[in-house]
């Protein structure tokens, strides 16, 4: 390997792999459900619902892809059932994901500058650094989407390499659920508007690959109706978009229009048209890329840190423009349009907006328009004579916004983060194995967000116990979607409700809330707080505990 990209390599491991436990601040549900399911396949060989090696991890009751959990258990088998072995994954196959993109460039142009500086792009990406240092499962496509990209690439020399990179395609289906319908119309893609790379191979040597990645498919297609649809189905802009369209098409209505006509110009489908085109505008407006960046902090994301940085602005536009010229045409629409397929997931999604994890799929091809920009920009400037003054000046400018988020991410105390990543449930958790009784009964409240996760992975309870009492958990009978939306629920001693202070105090030995929840004085024993000094969620001791001590 080349010493400049082991150098990019270097960098980018050491901005995503030390303090993983630390940081991001805060552990969410999600990332303690990936690690749990994986410590009891384990133990088990099956997920905290008793399913045998699923291929839908049921959680919450939001039935996510499959892959990390699975890719975590080396790690979690290795340095056990820890924060840092749940993020772990993602840390390194972040890290490889910059070595990947070096090859995959590399491997489509000639210039094997394009490659070095892809990834270098990469490597100090502030959106790759902050999903990558999580348990993140919308990440693992930079990394798997690439390297099956290039392995097919490869097979002109190697037919073997079309297998594995059509495993590669297959197993991309299950890192997230938008990569279920993503990653096939981008293998189509590539194959349309790159079947020149693939004109040597023999077209029978695709019939097993394809039939690898097919099977992938029908795989994926099954566990969409098996609870990954649902997930799918209640963030769908269409909901509610009837609603919405029934005043306007009753305006139209009072204004003489036909019903029918009025019908069809404001409909469910037409209202939920306009939001999608809203939507995917809104993900390459410079609000999203370069100022506010995300909205929620959620997935270890800094809001008011735009995904890329403010001097790439140049680049990306001279990538369009450099659209004129016929060198390199056709690769360069191929990473235009994953950009452009990686916002369609996002743009079909409600929420708050400025969902960054949901457009993960634009990483890292807008990564690579970013610095096949910056080479065409270089090749227009370096005619002149003042060309390496101008490239110092802008890289020195370049290298304020690298350090100033870095200051932001890695120095600055990350209130936002911690409250988003609900910093404090784990500790109070770990608190509680290890100052509390196995016998003690314990009251938590279901405002902590899936309490039931975090007492499950701090005290790594075993599999079966906890598959025994998620058997009693039908919170489909209850009509709800999520397991804390049952009104109450237990795991062992421990029970999961909304907090009634004076009678909860009276019959536990402890009573776990947020501040808020408790109307009067109580007798703390135990208290987390945010980097602040703001109390994030507190322990009360209950009057079984005083008993018992006494």
């Amino acid at each position: 390997m080349k010493r400049s990209i082991l150098v990019v390599v270097v960098l980018a491991f050491l901005l995503r792999v030390p303090f993983l436990a630390e940081l991001p601040a805060g552990f969410t549900p999600d990332e303690a459900s990936f690690g749990y399911d994986a410590y009891s396949l384990i133990k088990t060989a099956s997920d905290q619902w008793g399913t045998p090696f699923p291929l839908v991890l049921e959680s919450f009751g939001d039935f996510k892809a499959p892959l990390y959990t699975y890719l975590t258990i080396p790690s979690i088998a290795l340095f056990g059932l820890t924060k840092f072995a749940v993020r772990l994954p993602n840390a390194v196959l972040g890290t490889f994901s910059v070595l990947t993109v070096y090859l995959l460039v590399n491997e489509l142009f000639t210039k094997k500058k394009f490659g070095l500086v892809a990834s270098f792009m990469l490597a100090v990406s502030p959106w790759h650094i902050m999903l990558s240092r999580g348990a993140f499962e919308a990440n693992l496509s930079s990394f798997f989407m690439p390297l099956g990209f290039l392995l097919v690439l490869k097979a002109r020399r190697n037919y073997k390499l079309l297998v594995l990179g059509s495993l590669l395609l297959g197993l991309n289906l299950f890192t997230y659920h938008s990569a279920r319908f993503m990653t096939p119309l981008l293998v189509v893609l590539i194959g349309i508007l790159g079947g020149k790379y693939f004109s040597k191979i023999p077209k029978t040597k695709f019939a097993f690959p394809g039939l690898v990645f097919l099977t992938f498919m029908a795989l994926a297609f099954v566990t969409f109706f098996a609870g990954a649809g649902s997930r799918i189905s209640e963030r769908s802009i269409l909901v509610g978009a009837a609603q919405d369209a029934a005043p306007k098409r009753l305006d139209l209505i009072n204004r003489g229009v036909p019903p029918p006509i009025a019908k069809a110009i404001y409909n469910k489908y037409t209202e939920g048209t306009t939001r999608f085109i809203t939507n995917f505008v809104t993900y390459l407006s410079p609000t999203f890329l370069f100022s506010r960046g995300p909205l929620e902090a959620t997935y270890g994301m800094i809001p008011g840190q735009g995904v890329l940085y403010l001097f790439e602005l140049p680049f990306l536009l001279a990538f369009v423009l450099s659209l004129i010229k016929k060198e390199y045409r056709q690769v360069k629409i191929i990473f235009l349009l994953w950009v452009c397929l990686g916002i369609i997931p996002a743009a079909l999604s409600t929420g708050v907006g400025y969902a960054a994890n949901r457009a993960a799929f634009m990483l890292p091809a807008i990564q690579i328009v970013s610095s096949v920009g910056a080479i065409e920009l270089w090749n227009k400037v370096k005619r002149f004579s003042f060309a390496k003054s101008i490239v110092v000046f802008y890289a020195l400018f370049s290298l304020f916004f690298v350090f100033a988020f870095g200051r932001k991410y890695y120095l600055t105390p990350a209130i936002v983060s911690e409250q988003a990543m609900l910093a404090g449930n784990l500790e109070v958790a770990t608190w509680l194995k290890l100052n509390t009784s196995p016998t003690e009964k314990i009251i938590v409240s279901r405002g902590l967000s899936e309490p039931q996760i975090y007492v499950a992975f701090a005290y790594t309870l075993d599999p079966k116990v906890y598959q025994s009492s998620s058997a009693r958990w039908n919170y489909r009978a209850y009509n709800v979607n999520w397991v804390d939306q049952i009104p109450v629920y237990n795991l062992g001693t421990f029970v999961f409700k909304n907090i009634e202070q004076e009678l909860d105090l009276a019959e536990a030995h402890y009573v776990v809330a947020r501040p808020k929840e408790f109307s009067s004085p109580i007798s703390k024993v135990y208290s987390f707080k945010y980097s602040n000094g703001e109390e994030a969620v507190v322990v009360a001791k209950g009057k079984a505990g005083y008993y018992a001590s006494n």
